[in-house]
């Protein structure tokens, strides 16, 4: 941020992979009820209604504790093996799992970033008598999906120009993930986090446009593609042919 309090045209995916480092191996804990060290993000604190000492579960004995409360057949709770998948720019992403039962059969699929969650996100919810093998298959879809997508662009200016260089939303519409961090709310696009002013940059091609912000959850399918289809308001002009990915045609 320059001195006039606005974000500097710089690429700032360059900078935020600059300030988050990939983790390589998920942390452990152990287990309350097995007694193993199991994978950190799947761990669920459980209090009596006693309140008594909490104990901290696994997400396998977890999910057994809930289906026996529920009187609901033995989960098969998979420790599915990290999955590595190349995006839309060639850039590849190693997901990690996490099966937790809950109104339904969630399974999470997350980056690991600085030692915790965080990158590109993907989430399920099936009905609860899914095979967990098959809701892992189609998350992988989900997740390849989400990586075919790109919604923020550089202008990619050459030479001297290139210190002007910026990002914009690429199509006209965008989706990501609104979190709560340390320093504050950001936003979470094509995997990468943002502060919302500097979300407000990437909206300047569109000044004076209307816009819907709309929220769903994690576990929900919206529409991906980042310029579906909208009437033509000026149908009665000629324009030339890929107008549309030009940013000074919006």
């Amino acid at each position: 941020m320059n001195g006039d309090g606005n974000v500097e045209r710089g690429d700032l995916h360059e900078r935020s992979e600059v300030h988050m480092k990939k983790t390589t191996a998920m942390p452990t804990d152990r287990c309350d009820e097995c007694k193993q060290m199991k994978p950190a993000f799947g761990f669920v604190s459980l209090s009596s209604a006693e309140g008594g000492v909490s104990r901290s579960l696994c997400s396998e004995c977890y999910n057994r504790d809930y289906m026996n409360r529920a009187g609901l057949p033995e989960l098969e709770t998979v420790d599915f093996e990290p999955e590595v998948r190349t995006d839309c720019a060639g850039k590849t992403h190693t997901f990690y799992f996490v099966v937790h039962m809950t109104t339904g059969l969630g399974i999470r699929a997350f980056e690991l970033l600085d030692g915790h969650p965080g990158g590109y996100q993907f989430s399920i919810l099936e009905h609860p008598d899914t095979p967990v093998r098959e809701a892992h298959a189609k998350l992988l879809k989900k997740i390849e999906a989400g990586l075919a997508v790109r919604y923020l662009r550089s202008s990619d200016f050459p030479g001297e120009g290139a210190s002007q260089n910026r990002l914009y939303i690429k199509g006209t519409a965008i989706n990501g993930m609104n979190r709560r961090e340390r320093t504050g709310p950001v936003v979470v696009i094509d995997g990468r986090e943002y502060t919302w002013e500097e979300f407000g940059e990437f909206l300047t091609p569109f000044n004076g446009f209307n816009f819907r912000l709309e929220c769903f959850d994690a576990c929900d399918n919206p529409e991906i593609a980042p310029d579906p289809e909208r009437p033509n308001l000026i149908w009665w002009l000629d324009l030339p042919e890929h107008a549309d990915e030009d940013p000074r045609c919006h």
